[in-house]
This record gives structure tokens, C-alpha cells and sequence, in this order.
């Protein structure tokens, strides 16, 4: 069957790019991947699955079941694309990748379904919404339909200088990511009497300076940083008495997030109480970091190795970047994941909207997530 599945692929290559140049042509922005979905569901439903839509929003499921207890396996990619600037006009663009992470899984699906698998428990496809907002995976659990699942992979293109073709990591360790918000309250004076106010500018500079002075365990690797600031208005001669800023936090564990956002809170507040004014601090957004399970990072190593040979199998692949595929462990009790990473020479980077990649990666990824299935529920 291993070989079977493998060959599935390698005789569909056409189909996986059309399918790939299909969804490349239709990129939506998170919780608008109406065209997306509709596309998704219909292939789903193709292939006898039982399809629920509108899941969190834009999200699809497809449901197959064997009808014989056993694991329920979950496939999860991420649809939404990214708002690009070009020629003076917002234009969306798969920039990120999405668009091959759902030929992926979609090809996965259908090539399950074709060979009869899987044999016991239950297979749930996943097409999610608005990973680029880290909202899509928190509407997803809050629908209760991604409850029951024992396992859940996903998988990611990742940059040249991560991975080259030819070579897949077992899992990518995205670090968690937070942003504070922070609304300085001084008060406003006139510009010859400044002891008649509180300038929120220098509170807010005081809380920067605060925030760039705390330290955390440097083994761990984490940043601190503001990322934002707003005071002031048109007339220069106002002591301005309100201030906006933001700070963006990372941190390889969700640990040391912790650590950050409360040392950032204490810091800040304390810091514009000193020049007299007050601090209110929102967290906005944000994402937990990855905490796969050794076991099925194993089993993707093995199903690489198997598909790729051992020069193929990478190292687990560590980022700072954020991924809301890791709401799902974070929030799921027991639930087991791994992200895989493709090597796909994929350049001039994630996020650009001349990305561009090695399509034939696309028979690697669906080749090593089929057969992780297979492991999975053998």
C-alpha cells in the first residue's frame, strides 16, 4: 500500500498543478475565501466525503469514516492569501503559500478516498480560514468541530534559506508571538506650561526605554520590541496629554511568553506612573508556541525518509515566526500534531509576492502526509 500511494502521486502530477494553478488564481483575504471554499467543498464531496461549510466562517471540513473505531485523523491547511500594494492598488496575492498547502492536503484527501483508506477511524479534512489574522484556528474551536480529533498534521512551504528541494522537516517549531497594545493617558498643556500637564511623549518614551531593559533567560531565544508610537497632533505648541503604542513579543516557548507579556505589562505601567500619567495595555492578537508530539514527528521522519530517502529527512525546523496551527494543541487536550516543512527552493522569501517555488515540492508534501495517514492508522 505504501508504494501504492506513493505512485498515486507520481501519476497525478498533472492534476496536483492544475489543481495548484486553480486555487493560485482564485486568493482571498482571511474570512472572505468564499470562491476557495466553494471550490474545496466540491472536490471534497467528489470524493464521498461528508462536507460541512461555513465552519468558523469560510472554513471547510470534509468527513470520511470508515465506520470502524480507530483514530481520527485531522488534515489541516490554511486558504486565506495576503493583501499586497502594487501599482497603487491592494491586490491579493498567495504570497504565503496557502494555495500549495491546500493542493496538498486537498490531493492527500482525494487519494485516500480513491485507495479505499483509511481503513479504521476517521479521516477530517481541514480547510481553515485567516491563519494571516491568527483568528482562523480560535473560530474553528470555538465551531466544536475540530472536537475528537487524536491527531491533527499540517503542513508549510518554508524559504530556500530553511530548506532546499528535495528536503522535508518533520516539524516546524514556530515560536509564539504577542502584541500589546498601549494607550499612554497624561494631559494636555500649553507648550510654555508644561508643569500643567503630563506629556504623554515622555511617558510613552519612558515606557519604551522600560520595555528595552528587561531580561529574560537568554538561551531561550525571545525579542522585545516597540513597533509603533502616536502622540501629538498638528499644532507643535500642545503638550500632548494621550500616546499609542505598540510592542511585538517573541519567544521560542510559550514560557517565556509569559514571562515577556507580564514583565512588558509591570514595566510599562510602572514606568509611565513615574512621570504621572497612566497606562492601559491590551493584548491583541498573538499565537502559542509549537508543541508537537515526538510521536508523530517520528512517524514523519520515518514517512519522509521512506519517500525521500534519509538525505531527504531534515531536522526539525525552528522559526520566530507565528502559525495559529498551534491554537489546536494548545487548546486540545491530548491532541497529537506535527507541521510538516517542504523544501520547495521556494524564493525570495515568504510574504513577497514574487514568491515562487518548485511545484514538483507538491508531490513530495502530499506524498509524506498520505503516508503519515497510512502509519497513523495502520
Amino acid at each position: 500500500m505504501k508504494d501504492k500511494l506513493i505512485s498515486y502521486f507520481n501519476t497525478k502530477e498533472k492534476e496536483i498543478f492544475d489543481t495548484f494553478n486553480d486555487l493560485h488564481l482564485i486568493p482571498e483575504i482571511g474570512f472572505q475565501e468564499f470562491k476557495t471554499a466553494e471550490y474545496l467543498a466540491k472536490r471534497l464531496e467528489a470524493s464521498n466525503y461528508k462536507v460541512k461549510t461555513k465552519v468558523g466562517g469560510t472554513g471547510v471540513i470534509g468527513i470520511l469514516d470508515s465506520g470502524i473505531p480507530g483514530p481520527c485523523i485531522g488534515l489541516r491547511a490554511d486558504m486565506d492569501a495576503l493583501l499586497h500594494e502594487i501599482d497603487g492598488e491592494l491586490v491579493a496575492v498567495h504570497s504565503c503559500g496557502h494555495d500549495a498547502n491546500c493542493t496538498i492536503v486537498l490531493s492527500v484527501a482525494e487519494a485516500l478516498a480513491s485507495l479505499g483508506l483509511p481503513k479504521k477511524g476517521q479521516l477530517r479534512i481541514v480547510f481553515q480560514p485567516a491563519e494571516e489574522t491568527l483568528s482562523g484556528a480560535k473560530a474553528l474551536l470555538e465551531s466544536k468541530e475540530m472536537e475528537g480529533l487524536d491527531y491533527l498534521l499540517g503542513t508549510h512551504l518554508r524559504p530556500l534559506e530553511e530548506l532546499s528541494f528535495g528536503m522535508i522537516a518533520p516539524s516546524v517549531r514556530h515560536g509564539a508571538s504577542s502584541i500589546m497594545e498601549v494607550e499612554i493617558i497624561g494631559s494636555d498643556a500649553h507648550g510654555a506650561r508644561p508643569h500643567q500637564g503630563v506629556n504623554a511623549i515622555d511617558a510613552a518614551c519612558s515606557a519604551i526605554v522600560a520595555a528595552n531593559s528587561i531580561r529574560i533567560d537568554p538561551r531561550i531565544p525571545h525579542s522585545l520590541k516597540a513597533t509603533m508610537i502616536k502622540s501629538g497632533g498638528t499644532a507643535f505648541n500642545v503638550i500632548p496629554g494621550k500616546a499609542e503604542l505598540a510592542f511585538d513579543m517573541r519567544a521560542q516557548t510559550n514560557e517565556v511568553m509569559m514571562e515577556l507579556r507580564k514583565s512588558l505589562l509591570n514595566a510599562v505601567e510602572n514606568s509611565a506612573a513615574s512621570c504621572g500619567a497612566k497606562a492601559i495595555c491590551k493584548l491583541r492578537g498573538g499565537v502559542p508556541a509549537a508543541q508537537d508530539s515526538d510521536e508523530v514527528i517520528d512517524i514523519a521522519r520515518k514517512s519522509i525518509s521512506y519517500v525521500l530517502g534519509e538525505d531527504g529527512v531534515s531536522g526539525c525546523v525552528s522559526t520566530s515566526g507565528g502559525e495559529d496551527f498551534h491554537e489546536y494543541s494548545y487548546n486540545m487536550k491530548g491532541l497529537k500534531t506535527t507541521i510538516l516543512g517542504i523544501g520547495a527552493d521556494l524564493t525570495p522569501g515568504l510574504h513577497k509576492p514574487e514568491m515562487t517555488f518548485n511545484h514538483e515540492a507538491l508531490i513530495h508534501g502530499a506524498s509524506v502526509m498520505a503516508l503519515m495517514v497510512y502509519e497513523i492508522q495502520d
